[in-house]
C-alpha cells in the first residue's frame, strides 16, 4: 500500500514515475510477470482520472511524433517479456534514469531556450515503447525527451499524463493478445491498491498546483535519480 500510495503521489505531482518508483519495489516481493501487468491495470485507472482532467493542457504535437515510434518499441518489449532474462534491461534503464536525473538536478535552474530536434523522438520514443512494455517504466525515457522540447510545467505535466494513458491502453491491448494480464491474481491485487492508488493521486495533484517551474525540474530530477538508483542497488546487492 505504501509503496502505490507513493508512486501515486508522484504520478499526480508530476504526471509521469508512477511505475519507475512501484516496479523496483514490487519486484522483491512479486514476479515481474505479475507486477508489471497489475501496474497497467492502475495505470490505466490513474491515467484516466489524471488525463481527463488535464488533457486541454497537454500538447498533442508532440505525441504525434513520439507514438509511431513507441508502438515498434512496445512491440519488441512484448517479445522480450515473455522470452529475455530482465537482469541486463533493467541495469540499462537504471543507469538511464540516474545519469538522466542527474542531468535534469544539475540543469534545474537553465532556462530552456534551444529545445532538441524533433528528430529525437525517433530513439527516445522507440526505447520508451520497449521499456514501457517490459517493465512500465518508460515514463522515465518520455519525460527526458518532452523536458528538453517543453518548457512550461503544466503543459509538461498534462501532456506525460495523456501521453501515459494512450501508450497505457496499447500496453493493456498488448498484454490482452499475449495473455499476461489474464490472471486472477494480477486483477485481484490491483483491485486491493485502488484506494491508495487514488489517495496519492489526489495529495500530489494539489501539491502540484504550488510548484515552480524550477521545483517541477527537481521533481523530475528526484525522481528519475531515486528510480534507477534502486534498480542499479536492487540489480548489484
Amino acid at each position: 500500500m505504501l509503496v502505490i500510495f507513493t508512486a501515486y503521489f508522484i504520478f499526480g505531482v508530476s504526471g509521469f514515475g508512477s511505475s519507475i518508483v512501484a516496479v523496483p519495489l514490487l519486484v522483491q516481493m512479486y514476479p515481474l510477470k505479475v507486477a508489471v501487468p497489475m501496474m497497467v491495470i492502475i495505470d490505466i485507472c490513474a491515467s484516466l482520472y489524471l488525463g481527463k482532467k488535464s488533457s486541454s493542457d497537454a500538447n498533442f504535437k508532440e505525441l504525434k511524433w513520439l507514438f509511431p515510434f513507441s508502438v515498434i518499441g512496445m512491440i519488441l518489449g512484448i517479445i522480450l517479456l515473455i522470452r529475455a532474462p530482465s537482469e541486463p534491461l533493467l541495469i540499462t534503464l537504471g543507469c538511464f534514469a540516474a545519469i538522466n536525473g542527474a542531468r535534469v538536478l544539475w540543469q534545474r535552474n537553465t532556462e530552456l531556450r534551444n529545445p532538441i530536434n524533433r528528430w529525437w523522438a525517433a530513439p527516445f520514443g522507440f526505447f520508451g515503447g520497449v521499456f514501457t512494455a517490459l517493465f512500465a517504466t518508460g515514463g522515465a525515457i518520455y519525460a527526458s525527451y518532452l523536458g528538453l522540447r517543453i518548457n512550461d510545467p503544466k503543459t509538461l505535466r498534462a501532456t506525460m499524463a495523456f501521453a501515459i494513458l494512450s501508450l497505457t491502453f496499447l500496453r493493456l491491448t498488448l498484454m490482452l493478445v499475449t495473455g499476461l494480464i489474464l490472471s486472477w491474481q494480477v486483477v485481484g491485487l490491483a483491485i486491493c491498491l485502488m484506494p491508495a492508488t487514488f489517495l496519492g493521486i489526489w495529495l500530489g495533484a494539489h501539491v502540484h498546483s504550488k510548484l515552480s517551474n524550477v521545483a517541477m525540474r527537481i521533481a523530475y530530477g528526484a525522481i528519475l535519480l531515486f528510480s534507477g538508483s534502486m534498480l542499479l542497488i536492487r540489480q548489484f546487492i
